[in-house]
């Protein structure tokens, strides 16, 4: 075999080298991040398993590792959305399934939602998906699933609620992911009322 032939598995090899090592530093950056956002490169390069040196030949600055973190977020927010929307015949069914699968992802919630002003003037910045929880929220009333008597904003912040503390909860690690995501939907549909009582406010 000639050099020529070797060449195009070498330059396949490297390729595949270098995608897996940006993909590390950039879910080790996520992971840190996610509970502390002071945190320094160097953290995050030993999270990754490589040298401060090889994570600058990646990320030269420090925006640079925090815009690759929020442009492959929202990417995974916006790929969660598209299927929950896809998979489900409901507006209900699909608040759920998002509910579900944005607790499978917390630590991308929390990096990008913990800090209302973190991104703020970032060009990268874009808002996730194309139907606003709102809107779910007052299409799951018109289809007698949700209380008409809450305003659709209420709905949209108690969700939000939900998906925070249990993401919160899912970073933890004390109950299995899909635990807390049961728990959430459960609270979020239910109140903390006992299964099988009625509402107290009902009473």
């Amino acid at each position: 075999m000639g050099r020529r032939d070797r060449e195009p598995t070498i330059e396949a090899a490297t390729s595949g080298v270098r995608a897996r090592t940006r993909a590390a530093i950039l879910e080790a950056a996520l992971t840190i991040w996610a509970r502390n956002y002071a945190a320094s490169l160097t953290e995050i390069a030993d999270h990754a398993n490589v040298s401060r040196s090889t994570l600058h030949r990646y990320f030269p600055e420090r925006q640079d590792l925090i815009d690759g973190v929020l442009i492959e977020s929202l990417a995974v927010l916006d790929a969660v959305a598209a299927k929950a929307a896809n998979n489900t015949t409901t507006a209900l069914d699909q608040l759920t399934s998002l509910l579900r699968s944005f607790v499978e992802v917390g630590d991308r919630l929390i990096f990008l939602y913990a800090d209302p002003d973190r991104f703020a003037g970032n060009p990268h910045w874009r808002p996730v998906g194309n139907q606003s929880l709102r809107t779910l929220a007052a299409a799951a009333q018109a289809e007698g699933a949700l209380d008409p008597a809450l305003p659709p904003a209420w709905i949209e912040a108690v969700f939000n609620a939900h998906i925070y503390v249990a993401a919160e909860a899912a970073q933890s690690g004390e109950d299995p992911v899909h635990v807390i995501a049961d728990r959430a939907v459960r609270t979020l549909l239910r109140g903390v009322a006992p299964a099988g009582d009625p509402n107290p406010a009902d009473a």
